[in-house]
């Protein structure tokens, strides 16, 4: 386990951007599939739709794990389907297997049976799939991860950044911000921290902070151009999710799961895309 978020495996492999990848086979054939069945804003309404159901099955009275177990679950749902189709694994089963295998990488366990009465309690559409395509897929999640299981998040900094900039009052807004982050594929853009800064100024701008909090940010971090860039570009994505998904209505959520096939559990000889993008 690398200490450092530098040297760390999500760092160096999981670091991606959509500009990088577009034109590999990988990306457009998993473009291709998708498209099949879903149009580019649903696939956008599903990726945000995805991030509350994982955390509505976290906090669900069988499961109950820690934020951190849905964050990290999160993001291995997005590394997973960042090369994968909907059409090829049903999302909702991806995402009951990513809190199975984050609850026990997090050291917070928890047992398949639960998550599974959690995942038929809330998925309509997942209620065929049981313990054991929770558990058969494990491995196969961990496969697609590259076995890259550690993975680094905005809160750590964040403590660091409000205690610095003096800003204890917009603490409660900036965590909300940053659980709401998952819902965007920021952490496969951008590094943790980017993000929690990125949270503190939207946040201190709702609380009509924003001299301070620029002063903050321009005068006490001492960043390049190029990051602070990538800071504004951050914080601009979080204020347009809020402006376009903040409320997404259960009956259009319902209606592109339906448009998904329900192929058979992940651990019955499937193959990703990455592994044969040709046969697909």
């Amino acid at each position: 386990m690398a200490a450092n978020f530098w040297m760390s495996s999500h760092c160096r492999e999981w670091l991606r951007t959509m500009a990088d990848d577009w034109n590999t086979p990988v990306q457009i054939e998993k473009r291709k599939r998708n498209a099949q069945i879903l149009t580019e804003e649903e696939v956008k309404k599903l990726r945000v739709h995805l991030s509350m159901f994982i955390s509505n099955l976290g906090k669900h009275q069988h499961v109950r794990c820690r934020q951190r177990v849905i964050a990290t679950a999160t993001v291995y749902l997005a590394r997973f389907f960042y090369n994968n189709s909907y059409k090829d694994f049903h999302p909702h089963l991806i995402a009951a297997t990513a809190v199975y295998l984050a609850s026990k990488v997090e050291e917070s366990p928890v047992q398949p049976n639960k998550i599974e009465k959690a995942l038929k309690d809330l998925s309509r559409s997942a209620s065929k799939y049981g313990v054991n395509d929770i558990v058969d897929g494990e491995y196969f999640l961990m496969e697609e991860l590259k076995f890259n299981l550690i993975v680094f998040h905005p809160y750590r900094p964040l403590q660091q950044y409000l205690k610095d900039a003096g800003l204890q009052e917009v603490v409660s807004t900036v965590w909300y911000l940053i659980n709401d982050s998952y819902r965007l594929d920021l952490c496969l853009e951008y590094p943790p921290h980017i993000t929690a800064i990125a949270a503190i100024l939207v946040a201190g701008t709702y609380h009509q902070q924003q001299a301070a909090v620029q002063a903050w940010f321009t005068q006490r971090l001492n960043f390049n151009d190029e990051h602070r860039q990538h800071v504004m570009h951050v914080a601009d994505k979080l204020i347009t999710m809020y402006e376009d998904h903040s409320h997404l209505e259960p009956e259009e959520i319902q209606q592109i799961l339906d448009k998904i096939p329900n192929p058979p559990g992940v651990g019955n000889n499937m193959e990703p895309i990455a592994a044969h993008p040709s046969q697909h």
